[in-house]
């Protein structure tokens, strides 16, 4: 079996074109993205597929997206491999729709690929208006049903938000709000792997049917959710590699950069799950 290297890029909030970087950053995240890139350049390795999990431009304008359309195309070209970017709560969609698409996909972005026996999908869980996340009914049917379609592939998910677990504990207020959904849709169909970011920390659980859940650290900073009601902001920069052989999934963080000092932080008022449901769900 084909021996595969993923390289997952999470939160990167690169600045919108005129601005300055966010105060909680005193590295331009762009520069901190093309450090990632220059990194992957050293592996004894070419990836096979690389993913950016979600919060691509902190709100950015069409033309930011453009911008970062031409860095995946350059990165698709030099490392000749599939790179594939998802939306997440802090992206703007109907930005990210003109400036980096070349239609309009509808009311949520999410496609899927295979390589070999693996089939790879790519979800969204960006609900407008909330940090939380949440799968449409309509989304979670799309993936039951090429699910069922491919019973001999082993799936692989990636989505901005991660499910529930036990070190999601103190963060039910931000991540998928809907996990039970979702992993009544995986039940039964061979899963090598939820993976996602969002949340600013590393970290990795099994849930539902024992399924790996891997959550990468940000490109941009880093979140100590420790305190569940004081988050403490670092600078920091990281990616992971997921590598897949012989039905064994490993994952690897390549930490660039770490700083101690505390930039910023976060007042949580409530870490619990929300109890209002968008409409539209």
């Amino acid at each position: 079996m084909q021996r595969l290297h993923i390289i997952q890029i999470s939160d990167t909030h690169l600045t919108p074109h005129g601005q300055m970087p966010a105060h909680h950053q005193n590295i331009d995240p762009w520069m901190k993205l093309t450090a990632i890139i220059q990194d992957i350049r050293t592996l004894p390795y070419q990836p096979d597929l690389i993913v950016f999990t979600g919060d691509l431009i902190h709100s950015g304008s069409a033309d930011d997206y453009q911008r970062l359309h031409g860095v995946v195309h350059m990165m698709k070209d030099e490392f000749n491999c599939h790179v594939r970017v998802i939306l997440g709560n802090h992206d703007t969609r109907q930005a990210f729709y003109e400036g980096y698409l070349p239609a309009d996909p509808g009311p949520y972005y999410a496609n899927r690929m295979r390589i070999g026996n693996n089939d790879f999908y790519f979800l969204d869980s960006k609900i407008d208006g909330y940090e939380a996340g949440w799968l449409p009914t309509a989304q979670l049917q799309w993936l039951g049903k090429h699910l069922r379609q491919a019973p001999t592939k082993r799936a692989f998910l990636f989505l901005h938000h991660p499910l529930d677990g036990a070190p999601m504990e103190n963060m039910h207020y931000a991540i998928l709000q809907n996990t039970p959904e979702l992993l009544s849709a995986l039940r039964g169909h061979n899963i090598g792997g939820v993976f996602s970011g969002h949340v600013h920390f590393p970290t990795s659980y099994l849930n539902g049917d024992s399924i790996l859940n891997v959550v990468a650290g940000s490109a941009s900073f880093d979140i100590d959710c420790t305190d569940p009601q004081l988050h403490e902001i670092r600078e920091s920069s990281s990616y992971q590699i997921i590598t897949v052989d012989r039905g064994q999934v490993g994952v690897t963080t390549r930490q660039l950069l770490q700083n101690a000092p505390v930039l910023d932080t976060l007042q949580i008022p409530s870490t619990r799950f929300l109890t209002k449901r968008p409409a539209n769900l």
